[in-house]
């Protein structure tokens, strides 16, 4: 995603290289199991396999991201999650989410409008009951909502710091980057063309959100709402 703070010029870019590189290589070795783990974490009906399932998501995506945060000494502002513009950045991610579920419905002839539905780990907190189910559907949505949106975030401005762009603009490099690279990962694991569209959209839409209100808390509701989503 493009930055939603401005790059500053003591800003390493070796740094922010080092960090891209170190998230990817996490992200690449932890998806070479996904053929093993996939399906066993998809097709459980526990709540502990709802947990173990988001537990490896967060490994693909969140742990990397998380730690060099610490080592760097970055805060969740550095990235845009402020309270400055902060409604700017829902409103027009709800408009985003309404454009691609909209498209989405359309193709497949059906309304696809309730986010997450399509989530294992929502069927398997479900099936749980309450009030442990909702214990299970915070996770979900922390995991493969919040967080999800962030690695993009996170990906995005580090894109932006190597190339040395400021991360504003419709087509900053580090929206187009992670546009790519989440439509690529699902065209890799075998989704095709399909695949590969609605994730560059939904990937665009996550990082655009920063690069055009300077605040990336929707970015983390774009991919909330537009994650699974599933028939009413």
């Amino acid at each position: 995603m493009a930055s939603s703070a401005p790059v500053r010029a003591n800003e390493s870019r070796p740094a922010a290289a080092a960090d891209l590189a170190i998230v990817l290589v996490v992200f690449g070795l932890g998806s070479l199991a996904v053929p093993l783990l996939n399906p066993l974490l998809r097709h459980g009906n526990s709540l502990g396999a709802a947990f173990e399932a988001a537990g490896f998501q967060f490994f693909l995506e969140g742990l990397a991201p998380l730690v060099l945060m610490a080592l760097r000494h970055e805060s969740f502002s550095t990235y845009g999650f402020t309270r400055s513009r902060m409604v700017r950045s829902l409103v027009f991610a709800v408009a985003l989410a309404i454009i691609y579920d909209l498209a989405l419905s359309l193709h497949a002839g059906s309304w696809l409008w309730i986010p997450l539905r399509r989530q294992p780990a929502v069927r398997m907190s479900l099936a749980a009951g309450m009030p442990l189910g909702l214990l299970g559907l915070a996770v979900t949505i922390l995991v493969w909502g919040f967080l999800e949106g962030f690695f993009g975030v996170y990906f995005a401005r580090k894109v932006n710091l190597v190339v040395r762009h400021h991360g504003r603009g419709w087509l900053a490099p580090g929206v187009l980057a992670f546009a790519l690279f989440n439509g690529g990962v699902h065209l890799i694991v075998g989704q095709g063309l399909e695949g590969f569209l609605t994730s560059f959209a939904s990937g665009y839409a996550i990082a655009v959100v920063p690069a055009i209100t300077g605040n990336a808390w929707g970015s983390a509701l774009v991919q909330t709402l537009t994650n699974a989503v599933g028939r009413l």
